[in-house]
């Protein structure tokens, strides 16, 4: 164990991965990864792999730090020994290491293992197609119906994109343009929209109204969860209301169709800061006060209140730290990781 632990500090390779290499990288995301995906395969991150284990961990170098989103890629029975070596290179480097959206089952094994300070600050978001949110009673099943009716009456069609068609994959790139152009304030994202790199296990749906293209959302396929990751629904802003609910709703449906029951919209803020553990009460009860600050300053609940609508069931999602000592660095770091910044 030691001395695969020690080849593992010399086995990092880095952003300049070649052609030949980024498929296989790209199956053992589809395979293993969640909904951390898309951060996952940014080209900002590097990779480092352990001899004799299939898989790697993605990172990205800001402030001194090593921002991890999500867990090591790989099988479940490898995770420890990859996250191990990985934090004996991290230190080597004189690197600290940031986990971005890990798991429970994770974060409690690393806070035991490998991490000095653990926050639950966030939530997965989990749909199950086969639970039509326009069949639900209450305010929100109401909202939903509504939405979709309406962008109905306005002549929306969705659409699925099944092949290369250059003008089309065009025309949804400047629906993201336009989507993006149109968000105003801070936005908390962990990576940059790809549409079409990485093809392999994506998918697409896209509205339309008459010649117009108003909206796209995109779908990555997690085969250890059996379902997709959902992301980047984007519409423009003279699309009828309701053409992202129906952007939703019609890829749901088939999905159903096809016996899916699992479906991540990713993660997103919490209500307030769950479990703490590796700070003291001092630094734990300010870190709640800025937390608090910063949903209502940022106004971080927006996503909460769109996908709440579809009646999601939860996973907690954490924040980790390799040092107890939470100073600057990984505070801009973690800033850096949670606003889409490249450099730091």
């Amino acid at each position: 164990m030691e001395d695969a632990k020690e080849l593992a500090i010399l086995q990092g390779f880095s952003t300049d991965v070649s052609k030949e290499e980024r498929p296989g990288i790209l199956e053992l995301v589809r395979r293993w990864g969640g909904c951390t995906t898309d951060a996952v395969l940014d080209p900002s991150m590097q990779f480092f792999s352990l001899p004799g284990i299939s898989g790697f961990v993605s990172y990205r170098l800001a402030y001194g730090c090593a921002i991890i989103f999500g867990e090591p890629i790989c099988a479940p029975t490898d995770k420890a020994v990859m996250a191990e070596a990985f934090h004996r290179f991290a230190e080597k480097q004189g690197k600290s290491i940031i986990y971005v959206a890990a798991s429970k089952e994770f974060a409690h094994w690393a806070i035991q293992n490998v991490c000095g300070a653990l926050i639950e600050f966030g939530e997965e978001l989990i749909l199950d197609p086969s639970c039509d949110p326009r069949k639900r009673t209450g305010t929100h099943g109401s909202l939903v119906r509504r939405k979709v009716k309406g962008a109905l009456r306005e002549s929306v069609t969705i659409h699925e994109y099944l092949g290369r068609d250059s003008e089309l994959e065009r025309s949804l790139e400047q629906v993201g343009e336009q989507w993006l152009q149109s968000r105003k304030g801070t936005q908390i994202h962990i990576s940059d929209v790809y549409l079409f790199d990485d093809r392999k296990g994506k998918r697409w749906f896209y509205a339309k109204q008459g010649d117009q293209y108003v909206g796209t959302i995109t779908l990555n396929q997690l085969q250890a969860r059996k379902g997709w990751l959902l992301n980047h629904l984007m519409v423009t802003p003279e699309a009828p209301n309701g053409t992202s609910e129906l952007l939703v709703v019609s890829a749901l449906e088939v999905l159903e169709k096809e016996g899916c029951r699992f479906v991540t919209v990713g993660m997103v803020t919490a209500g307030e800061l769950g479990e703490i553990v590796g700070l003291g009460k001092f630094s734990a009860k300010l870190g709640r006060a800025i937390f608090k600050l910063a949903k209502k300053v940022a106004h971080l609940d927006g996503l909460n209140t769109f996908w709440g609508k579809f009646h999601p069931q939860s996973e907690p999602a954490y924040v980790l730290f390799s040092q107890k000592r939470i100073g600057f660095r990984e505070i801009m770091a973690l800033k850096s990781a949670l606003c889409g910044e490249k450099n730091g």
